[in-house]
C-alpha cells in the first residue's frame, strides 16, 4: 500500500510551490520559520502543542496576507469583474455570464497546461544545450575524446561480445512457439541404480496414443549421416536428426521452403527417401529456390530434398545444429548411424530401444502437477514390455536441456555457472575501464575548476553543473559504446567462424547453432552498460569537483589548492581510483595465467600411450549401409593389404579412440570376485593393438587372430591394471571372468574370460585418473566405426605415407568411408575438452591484455596529469640546483608506492578468486605463485613505465621556460 508523507509536509511542500511565492518574501520567511517551529524536535513543546500552535500562525499569516491582497487589490478586481460581466449579460442574460465564467475556467486551464509543457520543454531545451555543449567540448579535446572513448570501448565491446554468445545459449528462447510447454520424457529404472535407456517405437506410440498428460509426443534419434556424391574421399559426415512426421509441429517450427514429413513418410514400415534440410544446409548451397526438390546422396542412398527448415532452428539444443532431418521409417535404410545404436532391427521390435522422446503439455498440466500422471503412464509402459525386460520402469519428464542431447537428464548448470564467470569478468573490466575514466574525468574536473566556479559563482546550481558533466559523460559512454558493439559482432564472427573451420567440430561434422548477430536484447543490454557506466565514471567525479566554495576557489591559484597532507595525497580520491584499478586488473591477469597454466598442462599430460610416430586412419562404416560381414570383410582386406607398405611397423585396428570425444561404458562385476560393480571404458581391438599405440602388455597375452577376425568364439577381454585392483585387489585376475550388467533389452554377450592385463592409460583430460579399461576382440562387437592404427619405425611419420595410405585404402575400395586420415598427435588437438579448456584461456587471456591496456592508459593519464600539476616546483627545484636524476627518482618512487599498494590489494582479491576457479581449473593450484608472477610482473613493469614517461619529460623541461609561462 502507497504511504503518503505527514500533512504538515504535504501542506508546506503545497505552500512552496502555489502560494509563498506569490505573497511576498515578508511572507515567505515568516511562514518559513513557523514550519521550522513545527519540526523542531528541541523546542520541549510536545508534538500535539507544536501543531496547535503552527495552525494558529499560519491562519493568522494568511489572514493577513489575504487582507493585505484585499485592501490592496480588491475594489480594482471587483471593478473588472463586473465590467466584464456586463455585455455578455446585456446581449444573452445570465446565459452569457454562464459562458464567461466557463471560457475564462477553460483558459485558465489551458494556460496552466501551457505554462507546465513550457517548463518541461525548457527543461528539455536545457538538455539539448548541455548535449551540444558536451559534443562541442570533446571535439575540442580529441586526445581526451580517443582516449576515453577508446579505453571505454574496449570494455563494453567485452561485454558485448560475451552477451551477444550468451544470448543464444541462455536467453533466446531455442523452441520457437510456446517453450515452457515443451518437456523430454525419459525412462528409468525403478531400482536403486536408476538407469535411464531410450523408448522403442511401441513405447512411443502408446505416449502419443494417450492424451493424460501430453497433447502430443515426437521421436528423434541423433545421428551421423554421410552427405557426397559417393562413398569415399569425397563424402563429409554431417549431424542430424531422425525424426517422427509431427515433430516440427510439436517444437512450432514451420517450413521456409517446401515442407516436412508426412505420417506415411515416418512409419514404420515406410521407405520413401526424403529429407529436411537445415536453412544453413540451403544457404551452403546457394539458397535458390530450386533447391526444394533436388537429390543428393546420403550413406550411399540418393534422397530428395523436400523442404527447408526455419532460420536457428536446431531441434531444441542451442550449441549445435543439425544439417539435416531424417524421416522415422527410414531408420533401417541408415546402416550402422542408426541401425548400431538399436541393433539393426525393425522399429517394430519391442525390445529395440532407440528412440528419445519430446513432448507437449496439456495446458492444464504443470512439470510438478504430471509426476501422479505419470505413474499411470509407466504402468502401462511396464505392462507392455518385452518379455526380456529387466524390471519396471518409471517416467520423467524436465524441460528441455539447451545443451544436453543424452538418454537421461543432465543438468545445463556448468555452462550456465561457466557463463556467469564470464560475464562477471567482462564487468570486471568494464569496472577497471570506468575506474580509469573516472580518474581521466576527475583530472579534467580539476584543471575545470575555474570554469566551474565561475558557473556556480553566476548563479547556476550544483545540480545543473551535475547535470552537464554527466551529459558528457554518457556522450562519451554512447559513443564507446557504439564502437564497442561494433568491435564485439567483428570478434564474434571471427571467432565462430574459427571454431566451425577448427578441427575439432570439423572432425566431428558439428555445425554451431550460435547466432551473435545483435538483436534487440544486445542492443538493450549495450544500452544498459553504457547507462551504468556513466553513472560510475561521471557523476562521481562531477560530485567531487563541485564541492567547492566558489568565491574561495576564484580567490586563489589553482596550484594552492593541493593538500599538504602526505596520507591525504597518498590516498586522495584519485590515488584510490588508480590503486583500485591496478587490482582489479591483477587479478584479471591471475585468472588468465590460471587457464594458461591449465592448458600447458593438460598438453603436456602423460597419456599413458605414445602418440607419436602413430598414422591414425578413421573410418566410419555408419555412414553405409552395408552388412556388418560386409564390413568386417572390407576391413579385414584393407589392414592386410596397409600391412604390406614400406615403413609400416605394426598395424591395427579398434572401435575407439582415446581422446577421441567418444567413448562406450561396461558394466561388469567379478564372477568369484568383487561382486560390486565397476564400469568401464570398453573398446574393441584386433591383435597387436597395445604394439601399435605403445601400450604395455604386463601379463597374459594378446588377442588372437582367430578371436579378432570372426565371430562365435568363446568371450575373453583384456583389462587395464586399474581395473584389476578395483575388481580383483591382490588377486591374480588371469583365468577370471567378467559377467556384463546389461540394461534392459540390451544385447549382451556372456562372461568374459581375462587373458591380459596392460598397462593404464587416459581416455580424456578433465579425469583426475586414467579411467579403468575393458579391451575385447572385435569379433566380439559389430564394427560401426572403425581406427586403423599405422606404427611406423621412429617418432616422424614420413611425408609420403599418408598419401600412399590414402591411395591403397582407395585401390582396395573405392567406397571405403575414409572420413580423417592424421597423426596421432593431431588428432588429440582436435579433443573437446582441450579444445574448452584453451578457449577459455583465450578468452580470459583477452580480458587480462584488455584489462593491463586500460591499467596502463590509467597510471599514464593520473601520473601525467600529477606531475603537469607540479611542473611550476619541478621548474623552480631545477633552478635552485636540484639533480634532475634525483627529481626523476622521487617522482617515479612515489608512483612505485601506488602501484605497490594496488598491488597488494589485486594479491588479496587474487587469492580469493583462486578459490573461486579452484573446481575449473585443470591440474593447476588456485593458489599458484608462477601464475601470480605472471600476472603481477608485466603489470608492475607496464605501471612503472607508465609513472616513468611523463616524470622524465617533466624534468628534461626547460626550467626558465616553465617559470616564463608562470
Amino acid at each position: 500500500m502507497r504511504r503518503h508523507p505527514p500533512f504538515p509536509v504535504r501542506l508546506h511542500g503545497w505552500l512552496v510551490r502555489t502560494l509563498i511565492p506569490s505573497l511576498g518574501p515578508e511572507f515567505a520567511s515568516q511562514a518559513n520559520s513557523a514550519f521550522q517551529d513545527l519540526y523542531d524536535d528541541n523546542s520541549g513543546a510536545s508534538a500535539g502543542k507544536r501543531w496547535r500552535l503552527f495552525k494558529t500562525e499560519i491562519g493568522s499569516l494568511l489572514k493577513t496576507a489575504f487582507s493585505e491582497f484585499r485592501t490592496s487589490t480588491g475594489g480594482e478586481l471587483k471593478t473588472e469583474t463586473r465590467r466584464g460581466g456586463r455585455a455578455p449579460r446585456s446581449r444573452s442574460g445570465w446565459l452569457g455570464v454562464v459562458r464567461l465564467w466557463a471560457f475564462q475556467a477553460t483558459d485558465l486551464t489551458r494556460s496552466a497546461i501551457a505554462e507546465r509543457w513550457a517548463a518541461r520543454l525548457s527543461s528539455m531545451e536545457g538538455l539539448i544545450q548541455d548535449f551540444r555543449y558536451a559534443i562541442r567540448r570533446l571535439t575540442k579535446n580529441p586526445a581526451f575524446t580517443a582516449v576515453a572513448v577508446f579505453s571505454l570501448a574496449l570494455a563494453l565491446g567485452a561485454n558485448s561480445a560475451i552477451f551477444a554468445i550468451l544470448n543464444p545459449l541462455l536467453i533466446r528462447p531455442v523452441i520457437p512457439l510456446r517453450a515452457g510447454e515443451v518437456v523430454n520424457v525419459y525412462t528409468p529404472r525403478q531400482s536403486a541404480d536408476r538407469s535411464y535407456r531410450p523408448f522403442s517405437f511401441r513405447e512411443f506410440s502408446l505416449l502419443r496414443e494417450s492424451d493424460e498428460v501430453f497433447v502430443d509426443v515426437a521421436a528423434f534419434r541423433p545421428t551421423m549421416v554421410g552427405i557426397g556424391e559417393r562413398l569415399g574421399a569425397e563424402m563429409r559426415r554431417h549431424f542430424g536428426f531422425v525424426v517422427s512426421d509431427n515433430y516440427f509441429d510439436l517444437l512450432g517450427a514451420a517450413p521456409v521452403a517446401g515442407r516436412f514429413f508426412l505420417p506415411e513418410e515416418s512409419g514404420p514400415s515406410a521407405s520413401v527417401p526424403v529429407a529436411v534440410a537445415s536453412h544453413a544446409m540451403w544457404q551452403r548451397h546457394g539458397g535458390g529456390a530450386d533447391f526444394v526438390g533436388r537429390t543428393t546422396m546420403i550413406n550411399g542412398t540418393r534422397w530428395t530434398i523436400i523442404g527447408v527448415a526455419p532460420a536457428g532452428f536446431s531441434g531444441g539444443n542451442a550449441l549445435l545444429a543439425p544439417d539435416i532431418w531424417l524421416p522415422l521409417g527410414m531408420s533401417s535404410r541408415l546402416g550402422g548411424a542408426f541401425g548400431n545404436a538399436s541393433g539393426g532391427r525393425s522399429l517394430t521390435d519391442p525390445s529395440n530401444f532407440a528412440l528419445h522422446l519430446v513432448a507437449r503439455l496439456r495446458p492444464d498440466v504443470t512439470v510438478l502437477g504430471a509426476q501422479s500422471r505419470l505413474a499411470v503412464l509407466a504402468v502401462r509402459l511396464s505392462e507392455s514390455a518385452p518379455d526380456n525386460a529387466q524390471g519396471a520402469r518409471g517416467l520423467e519428464i524436465e524441460p528441455p536441456s539447451r545443451f544436453n542431447i543424452d538418454t537421461e537428464p543432465a543438468s545445463d548448470g556448468p555452462l550456465l555457472v561457466f557463463g556467469l564467470l564470464l560475464l562477471s569478468m567482462s564487468a570486471v573490466v568494464l569496472l577497471v575501464a570506468c575506474l580509469n575514466l573516472a580518474n581521466l574525468f576527475l583530472a579534467q574536473g580539476t584543471s575545470r575548476r575555474g570554469e566551474l566556479s565561475l558557473r556556480l559563482a553566476l548563479g547556476a546550481s550544483r545540480r545543473r553543473v551535475v547535470r552537464l558533466l554527466f551529459v558528457e559523460g554518457l556522450v562519451v559512454a554512447v559513443l564507446g559504446g557504439a564502437v564497442g558493439l561494433l568491435f564485439s559482432y567483428g570478434a564474434n564472427t571471427l571467432l565462430l567462424d574459427s571454431l566451425g573451420r577448427s578441427s575439432a567440430f570439423a572432425s566431428m561434422g558439428l555445425t554451431l547453432a550460435l547466432d551473435v548477430t545483435p538483436d534487440t536484447r544486445v542492443l538493450l543490454a549495450t544500452l544498459i552498460f553504457c547507462g551504468m557506466a556513466s553513472l560510475v565514471f561521471s557523476i562521481g567525479p562531477a560530485l567531487r569537483v563541485t564541492q567547492m566554495d566558489p568565491g574561495g576557489y576564484l580567490s586563489l591559484r589553482a596550484s594552492d589548492l593541493h593538500t599538504t597532507d602526505r596520507w591525504g595525497q597518498l590516498f586522495s580520491g584519485r590515488n584510490c581510483l588508480l590503486m583500485g584499478q591496478l587490482g582489479l586488473s591483477l587479478t584479471l591477469l591471475f585468472s588468465a595465467a590460471l587457464f594458461f597454466r591449465g592448458a600447458h598442462a593438460a598438453a603436456r599430460l602423460d597419456p599413458g600411450f605414445e602418440p607419436k610416430g602413430d598414422l591414425v586412419a578413421e573410418l566410419d562404416y555408419s555412414l553405409s549401409d552395408w552388412s556388418d560381414l560386409a564390413v568386417r570383410q572390407r576391413l579385414t582386406l584393407a589392414v592386410d593389404t596397409l600391412r604390406t607398405l614400406p615403413g609400416v611397423r605394426d598395424i591395427a585396428l579398434a572401435s575407439h579412440l582415446p581422446y577421441g570425444n567418444v567413448t562406450q561404458s561396461l558394466e561388469v562385476t567379478a564372477v568369484r570376485g568383487n561382486l560390486a560393480r565397476t564400469r568401464g571404458r570398453v573398446t574393441a581391438i584386433s591383435s597387436g593393438y597395445f604394439q601399435a599405440i605403445g601400450v604395455k602388455l604386463l601379463r597374459g597375452r594378446d588377442f588372437s587372430e582367430l578371436e579378432w577376425r570372426s565371430r562365435g568364439n568363446p568371450p575373453v577381454a583384456i583389462i587395464d591394471e586399474r581395473m584389476a585392483r578395483t575388481m580383483f585387489s591382490n588377486d591374480d585376475p588371469i583365468g577370471r571372468y567378467l559377467q556384463p550388467v546389461n540394461p534392459p533389452g540390451d544385447r549382451g554377450s556372456g562372461r568374459m574370460e581375462i587373458v591380459g592385463i596392460v598397462s593404464a592409460h587416459r581416455e580424456d583430460l578433465l579425469s583426475e585418473q586414467p579411467p579403468a579399461r575393458i579391451f575385447i576382440p572385435l569379433g566380439q562387437d559389430s564394427v560401426a566405426r572403425a581406427f586403423v592404427h599405422l606404427r611406423v619405425a621412429g617418432p616422424t611419420i614420413p611425408d609420403a605415407l599418408p598419401e600412399q595410405v590414402r591411395r591403397t585404402l582407395l585401390s582396395v575400395d573405392a567406397e571405403i568411408p575414409l572420413v580423417r586420415l592424421a597423426p596421432f598427435t593431431t588428432i588429440m588437438e582436435t579433443n573437446m575438452e582441450l579444445w574448452a579448456v584453451r578457449f577459455a584461456a583465450i578468452l580470459f587471456g583477452a580480458f587480462g591484455l584488455i584489462a593491463l591496456l586500460l591499467a596502463v592508459i590509467g597510471v599514464y593519464g593520473v601520473r601525467a596529469f600529477m606531475v603537469a600539476r607540479r611542473t611550476r616546483e619541478i621548474g623552480i627545484r631545477v633552478a635552485l640546483g636540484a639533480q634532475p636524476s634525483h627529481l626523476l627518482a622521487i617522482l617515479t618512487m612515489q608512483g612505485a608506492v601506488h602501484i605497490g599498494i594496488g598491488l597488494s590489494v589485486g594479491l588479496i582479491l587474487s587469492l580469493a578468486t583462486g578459490r573461486l576457479l579452484a573446481s575449473m581449473l585443470l591440474r593447476v593450484s588456485p593458489n599458484d605463485p608462477l601464475s601470480l608472477a605472471a600476472g603481477a610482473l608485466p603489470l608492475a613493469a607496464a605501471a612503472l613505465l607508465a609513472t616513468w614517461l611523463p616524470a622524465r619529460r617533466a624534468v628534461r623541461t626547460d626550467p626558465m621556460m616553465t617559470l616564463r609561462h608562470e
